[in-house]
């Protein structure tokens, strides 16, 4: 029977309340959402930031550090030959290149241009693996007058494996055992 004078009973809830807890629920996967894309944009960002700004630049300098040569050089006192003329000496001798770099080098020449001491070595190829010694000849002209330096800066042009010239300054070559037999060969030729 239908009462004309009640209003109808609904088993739904107002629509007032409703659609507050729709709105509410909404609201919480809105902002669950917007919490979700925050992580993952930071995430993102944190990932762009980190490779431009650590990874990249590594990679570089491991990339460099493959590139690069590295030696050491030793006067070799044992090997000399010493010639005076005309107030200056000469000694052929050698020096040992160590390579001291991650790749095979090949060492062209060896100079030292310092006031009054000139050294040069033939210019040949000359293959050193890594953690290997080599002897290079050289010859090493200075004048009896002057004082012979103990400490000399070294220039030595190599080619690394990837096909570069490289020019490696100073490198520091002790010669104490030169000095002490030009001064031997200055005061024995008179």
């Amino acid at each position: 029977m239908i009462d004309l004078d009640q209003p109808a009973q609904d088993p739904t809830p107002p629509h007032g309340a409703l659609s507050d807890r729709w709105r509410r629920l909404a609201t919480l996967r809105t902002l669950a959402l917007i919490v979700v894309a925050s992580f993952v944009a930071g995430a993102l960002v944190g990932g762009l930031a980190t490779y431009l700004g650590w990874h990249r630049p590594l990679a570089a300098s491991v990339e460099a550090d493959w590139s690069k040569a590295s030696v050491l050089l030793f006067a070799e006192p044992d090997l000399t030959t010493a010639h005076r003329d005309q107030r200056r000496v000469r000694l052929e001798t050698q020096v040992t290149v160590v390579n001291a770099g991650p790749e095979t080098i090949n060492v062209l020449a060896i100079r030292v241009n310092q006031p009054n001491v000139t050294l040069r070595s033939p210019e040949k190829e000359r293959a050193i693996e890594p953690g290997t010694a080599l002897p290079v000849d050289v010859v090493l002209e200075w004048p009896c007058t002057a004082t012979q330096p103990t400490t000399l800066a070294a220039t030595l042009t190599v080619e690394t494996g990837d096909e570069q010239l490289r020019t490696i300054s100073p490198v520091a070559l002790d010669g104490t055992p030169w000095s002490t037999s030009s001064k031997e060969t200055c005061t024995s030729s008179g």
